[in-house]
């Protein structure tokens, strides 16, 4: 058989068969040697490659090995199921097959050379693939290795400069699916490494680091600043190098250190406390340490044990920092200097030792070797690891902006006439003994702020790409080698599936001329590509209203209200590019943002979900008085329930014509809703009724609780329905109501909303994909495909008046009345409809939250509100009042009365332990636990007030175990308002009324009952 990784065939065997069957008939893989001679041939090979071999492929004692970015790797063992003829219905008469079959064979091989191993060479190190960064890339080549090939975890040993690591696995179920083991051997840097240990020298170079800069220019600077802010030049002395120092430290604690060699090096130590690296990467390096010992990292009780782990963890990586940085070089961060006077001059940077060596305190380091700006391989790996940029180390704060990288520093950028040191600023700049040099190409001084891996014809090939694939995958359905989802090498973040943006490019406010006219370029070329950009606005440029979709959001987000727009493939490319308002920030950038046809323009154009029932609400009742239409509807559906409860409010629906157009709404208590749309009229009868099938596939992407709205439901007069055939079963593979679904409705439009915009369909979605050109990039506008006319879609905003007022006038017009009525209402009519919404607070106090929600856009402060829910007497509609209120912004701890909400809801005569989530969300929401500041009564106590209600002792438990628990009640504690405890309060005895009924007094009433409040006599105290 073959390894299955790519090896070549190999016949050996360590024992013989007495069959004429060589290895290569059969279905398993051993080398040509026991299983106790493996660690013995592997020390052999390890001598053998570290003696030089340096071919690619070659055979070490029977055994096939490759080599590939220096790693070699071997098979030792394997088992193939294809290749299995025992497994076949009819095997070979002559085939022999060791007992418990081959795949019992090859799996007692592996697990023998794998105890082989222990006994010779101890008990390995355990290695799991790590994966790093936001992208979860391999961190190292042997994790490339793992992930490559689906390793779950490999063993691995010191070998001495070169590590052998054991994988061993199953495809899938054990002795049914390919087994392979193999030895991977590497270099110790490799093994214990990042893939940075592979970087060449090449891969180090960063020219643009410094945007563009001469090394004389760059001298001349770190001259100026540190003449006018530090010691100025120092001169290091007791060295082989000749070289100066110049040091510049802000009040925050950034040092900068440059150090210049009179042959044109650079060396650049950065040391940012505030930044991103001091934050996070010691806590990080240290919980690596813990886990690469096989357990999570320690809670230090002591903090200072805490606080010296994490400087030590600090001073590791500072040193490896510095790792490749050129010895001569190195030698010159702690050389003793000279100022000009010739005395001592003091080191910014502070110094640790770490072993026998003493390290600066730095969180960054860069050198220039005379032609190159070079970045140090174990920084790359901090920051690959962390998803750190050159920012993160503190390159920005340390080095660019306080050095004006990539735009001019002179004098007049350094201080204004009239400013109280321009003399002395005067007199620094004429003594600089450093030319200024000729400024940088806009390419170089933008550096690596934007994309320097292509040009801006690769960028655009880059978005249509992305627009291409997003249609059949998401950024999160790439893996860790998958560059897909990249523009200019950078990776899109995705926006809950309806936007994906990239900043592509950013700058400085010195650079910005530079960075526009990068981006003028670019929008240049894309409209050569795609034609004429449109132009998208995040705000309403007439009424100043903010638009309202995931693209606009972006561009308010950055400050940036303004975008040409193109459609590619069927998506929308917008480029928000420039210098925001001052209030969102100073640095310009080019951010590219990429949204699904529907994430675009906000279907409801501004107007609130909740605006949109009550009118909805309106026209439907309207539309059922005048014409006859069937009545909205309160309608059950498996939605989310109430926060703290198990109940699920019900939904409204109703529905209205359109013109031609009949439309279905659906709205719920958490904002959501379902809009459906149908032909009506003449025309209808002539369009051919649509299959289950293509309902099916219109429905795709409505989440299950929405779809319960509809699916296998009574249409109600609302909209007809498709059957699913008998002989035709849903799909199996798929979860979810539409597979297993018997009827839909027959509809041609289905938008949803969830928490925060209104989306299409996927259904809808894919008629866009459909219409795309197959074979070029397609810049038709999809928008004319999802808020079509035949739709339905300008109709219903019409009707709505979406984004724009709406009242009783409004219906009342004959031109909309014969739009969307049988006839023209009377005014009558119309009072009617909206005297029939209700009116506050009447519908907290005795409606149902149905009832309140269709006209809560205009309800008073939902705290006024509450009272009134937690009197409604009917026990179910006060619970979702209750529990819907309290799941909106509002602070309980505030009393409208004498009564706290918690008195108020103890007072409802119909209270039970139902009521009990109602108390825990009130406590949880801050409702005082115990009497309000104004009770001057015992009975003013929520505790005593419940204590004397005549209730069923199971009724008041949970209650009673609420209020302790949750209220942080102590009955020994003081707390009535005559200073006794709880406990100290006995419960009200019981008496008889006249009626011979048992009774037992009662607290404070509900102010919403209309009733005052009964006072206690002397005897009901006593």
């Amino acid at each position: 058989m073959t390894t299955g990784w790519g090896m070549v065939d190999d016949t050996g065997r360590d024992d013989a068969d007495t069959s004429d069957e060589t290895e290569e008939d059969l279905p398993y893989y051993t080398p040509p040697f026991g299983r106790e001679e493996v660690p013995g041939f592997l020390d052999r090979l390890v001598a053998h490659l570290l003696a030089g071999e340096t071919r690619e492929a070659f055979t070490f004692e029977g055994v096939e090995v490759e080599e590939s970015q220096g790693v070699w790797l071997l098979p030792l063992g394997g088992y193939d199921p294809d290749a299995d003829e025992s497994l076949q219905p009819n095997p070979p008469a002559d085939l022999v097959v060791p007992e418990g079959g081959f795949a019992a064979y090859a799996e007692e091989w592996t697990e023998g050379v794998r105890r082989t191993l222990h006994e010779a060479w101890g008990a390995p190190m355990v290695r799991k693939p790590s994966l790093v960064g936001e992208n979860q890339d391999p961190e190292g080549i042997l994790d490339v290795v793992l992930v490559s090939v689906g390793i779950p975890e490999a063993e691995m040993w010191d070998r001495g400069d070169l590590y052998c690591v054991l994988v061993t696995n199953w495809d899938a179920e054990p002795r049914q699916s390919m087994l392979r083991q193999a030895m991977v051997v590497l270099p110790r840097e490799y093994a214990v490494g990042s893939l940075s240990a592979l970087l060449p020298e090449e891969d180090m170079h960063n020219d643009l680091l410094m945007n563009g800069e001469h090394p004389l220019e760059l001298r001349r600077r770190a001259w100026l600043l540190s003449t006018l802010f530090g010691a100025g030049e120092v001169r290091l002395r007791d060295v082989d190098t000749p070289a100066s120092r110049f040091s510049l430290q802000s009040r925050s604690g950034v040092t900068t250190v440059w150090t210049f060699t009179d042959d044109g090096r650079i060396l650049v130590l950065i040391q940012d406390p505030t930044s991103t690296f001091a934050d996070e990467a010691p806590a990080q390096f240290l919980a690596e340490v813990a886990q690469q010992h096989g357990g999570e990292a320690a809670d230090v009780v002591d903090s200072s044990e805490r606080e010296a782990d994490l400087a030590e963890a600090w001073l590791i990586l500072a040193a490896r920092m510095l790792d490749r940085v050129p010895d001569d070089l190195r030698a010159l961060i702690a050389a003793r200097g000279e100022d000009a006077r010739g005395a001592v001059a003091e080191h910014d940077l502070e110094f640790r030792m770490l072993g026998d060596e003493p390290v600066p305190v730095i969180t960054g380091a860069v050198w220039f070797d005379g032609a190159h700006w070079c970045v140090s391989p174990s920084l790359m790996e901090i920051g690959r690891r962390n998803d750190f940029g050159m920012d993160d180390f503190g390159f920005g704060a340390a080095v660019r902006q306080p050095y004006r990288l990539g735009g001019a520093l002179t004098l007049d950028e350094m201080s204004r006439e009239g400013d109280e040191r321009r003399a002395w600023f005067e007199q620094v700049f004429a003594a600089c003994p450093y030319p200024e040099q000729d400024r940088p190409s806009d390419t170089d001084r933008l550096g690596y702020a934007v994309p320097t891996s292509g040009d801006h014809h690769d960028l655009v090939a880059d978005i249509e790409r992305v627009t291409r694939a997003w249609w059949e995958r998401s950024p999160e359905d790439a893996d860790w080698a998958d560059r897909t989802f990249e523009i200019g090498g950078r990776g899109l973040r995705d926006d809950h599936g309806r936007a994906l943006r990239v900043v592509l490019a950013s700058g400085e406010r010195w650079t910005v001329d530079a960075l526009q006219a990068w981006a003028d370029d670019l929008i240049r070329i894309m409209g050569e590509r795609w034609g004429a950009a449109g132009e998208i606005h995040a705000r309403n440029e007439k009424t100043g209203i903010d638009r309202r979709s995931p693209l606009t959001r972006v561009m308010r987000a950055t400050g940036l209200l303004t975008a040409p727009l193109w459609w590619v493939n069927g998506h929308a490319v917008a480029v928000v590019a420039g210098t925001p308002d001052p209030s969102y920030g100073d640095d310009p950038e080019v951010i590219i943002v990429i949204a699904r046809p529907d994430a675009v323009l906000d279907l409801a154009r501004g107007s609130s979900p909740w605006e949109l029932r009550i009118r909805s609400r309106i026209i439907s009742d309207v539309s059922a008085l005048v014409g006859g239409a069937p009545a909205s509807e309160p309608v059950p559906w498996n939605g989310p329930p109430l926060a703290g409860a198990s109940l699920v409010p019900d939904a409204m629906r109703g529905g209205f014509r359109t013109g031609d157009h009949f439309w279905t709404w659906h709205f719920t208590h958490d904002g959501r809703g379902l809009l459906l749309s149908h032909p009506t009229g003449p025309d209808a009868a002539a369009r051919p009724e649509p299959t289950f099938e293509e309902q099916l596939a219109l429905f795709g992407g409505v989440p299950d609780d929405l779809l319960s709205l509809v699916v296998d439901r009574d249409q109600g007069g609302f909209f007809p329905v498709v059957h699913r055939e008998a002989s035709a079963p849903g799909p199996a593979e798929t979860g979810g109501l539409l597979p297993g679904a018997t009827t839909l409705p027959a509809v041609h439009a289905v938008f949803w909303r969830d928490d925060v915009d209104w989306r299409a369909s996927e259904g809808m979605l894919r008629r866009v994909r459909s219409a795309l050109d197959p074979d070029d990039v397609d810049t038709t506008n999809p928008l004319e495909t999802i808020y079509a006319e035949a739709l339905g879609v300008p109709q219903l905003q019409w009707a709505l008046r979406m984004g724009d007022r709406m009242g009783p006038p409004t219906l009342l017009d004959a031109p909309y009345a014969s739009f969307v009525f049988d006839r023209v209402p009377e005014r009558e009519e119309i009072e009617q409809v909206y005297a029939g919404l209700g009116v506050f607070p009447d519908l907290a106090l005795t409606g149902t939250l149905n009832d309140l929600l269709d006209v809560v856009v205009d309800a008073p402060g939902y705290r006024f509100l509450l009272d009134a829910a937690l009197s409604n007497p009917h026990a179910d509609r006060r619970r979702e009042l209750a529990l819907w209120l309290l799941d909106q912004r509002l602070d309980a701890s505030s009393s409208l009365s004498f009564l706290s909400p918690v008195n108020v809801l103890f007072a409802n005569p119909t209270l039970d332990a139902e009521d009990e989530p109602v108390l825990r969300r009130l406590l949880e929401k801050g409702a005082i636990p115990g009497p309000t500041p104004v009770a001057t009564l015992p009975e003013g106590h929520p505790f005593v007030q419940l204590l004397d209600r005549d209730m069923e002792e199971t009724a008041l438990a949970p209650l009673v175990r609420t209020l302790l628990v949750h209220g942080d009640v102590d009955p020994a504690t003081p707390a009535l308002p005559d200073g006794r405890s709880l406990l100290t309060s006995q419960p009200a005895p019981s008496r008889t009324d006249g009626r011979g009924t048992r009774s037992r007094r009662r607290s404070a009433r509900s102010p919403w009952a209309g009733t005052s409040t009964p006072r206690r006599s002397r005897s009901d105290e006593r």
